[in-house]
């Protein structure tokens, strides 16, 4: 990707790193973080060999598509509130670039006609006994992509037939959606209920060990989802939930 075509899509002053590939765009930002990058910075690259999504697990990041980590101040909120925030940003700035509607399955993943196209991870990095920064990774399919077997009926591409995503105009329009929305946290919320699909849901999920399931209510402004079963309401602040057929 060209690092001064994206300047120039971007509406903010940014600190910008592009590579071609790299382990972790996340685990660079955090070492950047530490190091005292000034904020707002990104890391972008078009491939990583060591993705990293939630629940420690690994993220596919072939070449082709956008992986991103922006780095901002914490001012008092949680990794939570960030995650829901990227999540409505990135389904305005792939409408906005691409045309494509997606929706939000609680709470970090984006959907392109039932498949995921879009995972996020926002982690915090501690300065001095605090929770100083936030790294929101957000890691986008947008190239034609050979999945492996087992990835092939859950994970999608917004690549279309003819249609090529302009990477470097989408990750500056995700990035100005982002820092436009910052100050406002968490006004977001309203648009991120509107466009989970997991609200209204018969969901599945581990509660203290045992497999539970529910109906999710809502989300709360810090991004928890709120589960109504039998023993009462269930707050998930994180954790896997499958939605189930009713």
């Amino acid at each position: 990707m060209n690092h001064e075509r994206i300047q120039r899509f971007l509406k903010h002053p940014v600190t910008l790193r592009v590579f071609d590939s790299i382990d972790s765009t996340n685990t660079y930002a955090k070492a950047w973080a530490r190091e005292g990058a000034m904020t707002p910075a990104v890391v972008i690259a078009s491939q990583q060999t060591a993705g990293r999504g939630r629940l420690g697990r690994s993220f596919f990041s072939p070449e082709g598509g956008l992986y991103l980590s922006l780095i901002v101040p914490s001012n008092g909120f949680s990794p939570g509130n960030f995650t829901t925030l990227a999540a409505v940003a990135a389904c305005n700035a792939i409408r906005s670039v691409t045309g494509l509607k997606t929706d939000i399955k609680w709470v970090n993943d984006l959907l392109l006609k039932g498949k995921k196209v879009c995972g996020i991870l926002a982690e915090g990095v501690i300065l001095n006994q605090a929770l100083s920064y936030i790294v929101i990774g957000i890691g986008i399919n947008t190239g034609p992509v050979d999945f492996p077997k087992e990835l092939r009926d859950i994970a999608g591409t917004l690549h279309q037939q003819n249609h090529p995503v302009d990477r470097e105009q989408l990750v500056a329009c995700l990035i100005n959606e982002i820092l436009n929305a910052l100050p406002n946290m968490p006004a977001h919320m309203p648009t991120y209920r509107s466009k989970c699909i997991t609200i209204g849901r018969k969901v599945s999920f581990i509660n203290e060990g045992k497999q539970t399931t529910g109906h999710a209510v809502t989300v709360d402004d810090d991004g928890a989802l709120l589960v109504e079963t039998k023993i009462g309401t269930v707050r998930l602040v994180a954790g896997e939930v499958s939605l189930l057929k009713e």
